[in-house]
């Protein structure tokens, strides 16, 4: 039985307040919710190393079992370096264990799931890691400063032990440029929103849906828990509306206002967060989407998410254990301000 064996999530402590944000630049709208900000000490892989450990222990499995370790993040401080290896090495993974990096969307962290899935499908490994990780950071008095967040989510694949089988998946693809940043860029650059908004995310999301459920002879009524790359309230609410995705279906999965989004580790923590509350039988469907391509993966969860439950590190413990910091400490922290060396 191919699925998920085990999974684990790490958020930093620290949150800041979207009305924080709007009071900095005098904004007149006051936001609701709050995201996850990185501490100084805190870094990609530090971030992946401490939801892997998590992963492992709710696995129940020793990390001389697990064969490969597959990372994908948009926000590896290095153009060539791979973090994969060494974090690998860092949980103590054997010497011949594979390392992946995935990246160049926050798709990165299905990408690498999917990956993952279909190697031990292919009966050429048995245990393999799986990490979304990301520490987005948007560029000051714009949009996305409200909503870039931080945290790492990691799965153990496998055939042995599981706790949600995997089913099938669907990609979509087109390519289309909503999204980039290149090595010149401090952050990320967008094109005209409602450009985006007609043919980026809504449009992608609702394509890999429904050619799931033609594949699998499905509707969204045939699954309990849906999660959505977790971008933006308004997409999410676009293409669930399309889809006819209800309230209920994606309440367990919602991240976004209390973490922010999370890119590559966005599907992996709203997954987690189902799993921590989903009941035998019950179906899950994932949904990616980045750079012009999105994923629809589904999932079904069996009676070994009760045994292992009590192994977890639950996605709620991180909304309720945080601490609060101002604008100019966010600032500070994801070193968008420097002290001026004298």
């Amino acid at each position: 039985m191919l699925g998920i064996r085990g999974y684990g999530v790490y958020i930093p402590l620290h949150r800041l307040k979207l009305k924080e944000i709007a009071t900095a630049w005098k904004e007149s709208s006051q936001p609701s919710g709050e995201k996850a900000v990185a501490y100084f000490d805190e870094n990609v892989s530090t971030l992946a190393y401490n939801a892997c450990r998590n992963a492992i222990k709710h696995a129940d499995i020793k990390p001389s079992d697990i064969n490969a370790l597959y990372l994908g993040t948009v926000s590896s401080p290095y153009i060539e370096a791979s973090l994969a290896a060494p974090l690998a090495n860092a949980l103590g993974l054997p010497e011949n264990a594979e390392a992946r990096d995935f990246g160049a969307s926050t798709r990165a962290g299905t990408d690498a799931l999917q990956a993952g899935l279909d190697a031990i499908k292919s009966e050429r490994l048995e245990n393999i890691m799986v990490v979304g990780s990301d520490i987005l950071v948007g560029a000051p008095g714009t949009s996305f400063e409200y909503t870039a967040g931080s945290g790492a989510a990691a799965c153990i694949v496998s055939c042995n032990d599981v706790v949600a089988e995997y089913e099938d998946s669907f990609f979509y693809t087109t390519g289309f440029a909503d999204k980039w940043r290149n090595v010149e860029s401090r952050y990320p650059l967008f094109g005209d929103t409602g450009f985006i908004r007609k043919y980026g995310y809504v449009e992608h999301v609702v394509r890999a849906a429904r050619g799931l459920f033609e594949k699998l002879g499905d509707t969204a009524q045939s699954f309990n828990h849906v999660v959505l790359q977790q971008q933006e309230v308004r997409l999410i609410s676009e293409a669930s509306k399309i889809l006819g995705f209800t309230p209920e279906q994606l309440k367990a999965g919602m991240t976004l206002e209390n973490f922010g989004d999370t890119g590559s580790a966005s599907i992996l923590i709203g997954l987690s967060a189902i799993l921590d509350q989903a009941e035998p039988g019950q179906r899950i469907l994932a949904i990616s989407y980045g750079s012009g391509s999105s994923a629809a993966l589904s999932f079904k969860v069996n009676k070994k998410i009760h045994d292992k439950r009590k192994n977890s590190t639950p996605v709620k413990s991180f909304k309720e254990n945080k601490e609060y910091i101002d604008y100019f400490t966010h600032l500070r922290q994801n070193k968008i301000i420097l002290r001026t060396e004298q």
